[in-house]
């Protein structure tokens, strides 16, 4: 007893010693003391808390959640299609081509899927260079047309015609400009 009321004395002189030391520690439960109420306690923790304005992620996630999402549905099928036809189907083998038998031009390729988009999305070669031949024959005549409107042009200026041909007007010395007696002399 003696001890704990000689420790009791000893706290009550410590927080007579330090009055502006913050509330509630051992001096003051031992002390039997009321807090003080004036200061607040301050928490600093791992810096000062602030409200970080960042832009929201939403639409980037829901994007890449979109783009996962129709990959699959197309990709595992069109893998599954792929495998079947390679294992089902198979790639073409090199034969010999029969006496008076013109191959088509999408028997030249090797892979059924190939064969098939050059078959059906494609134009024949034959196609494609009648479209080249029709791209030259215009550009042709498009030349030919400007050689035509060059020696036109040449002998309208050797005749005379056209837009640089004027026809002179009077000489400015007939215009009166004497004062007049009367607006309408």
């Amino acid at each position: 007893m003696v001890g704990m009321s000689l420790l009791r004395s000893a706290a009550a002189f410590a927080a007579r010693l330090g009055p502006l030391k913050a509330g509630n520690n051992a001096t003051n439960i031992l002390a039997r003391s009321i807090p003080r109420t004036d200061k607040v306690a301050i928490r600093w923790g791992h810096g000062k808390k602030l409200f970080v304005v960042k832009p929201s992620d939403y639409y980037d996630r829901r994007f890449l959640r979109l783009l996962q999402y129709y990959i699959l549905l197309t990709g595992i099928p069109v893998a599954v299609f792929v495998t079947a036809v390679n294992i089902f189907i198979g790639e073409a083998e090199l034969a010999e081509i029969p006496e008076g038998y013109e191959p088509d031009y999408w028997e030249y390729y090797k892979h059924p899927i190939t064969r098939w988009i050059v078959r059906n999305v494609y134009d024949s070669p034959v196609k494609d260079y009648e479209k080249v031949m029709a791209a030259i024959q215009i550009e042709k005549e498009k030349a030919d047309m400007r050689l035509r409107q060059q020696e036109v042009r040449r002998h309208m200026r050797q005749s005379g015609d056209g837009p640089w041909f004027h026809v002179p007007t009077l000489d400015k010395e007939l215009i009166d400009n004497s004062p007049k007696s009367t607006p309408d002399n």
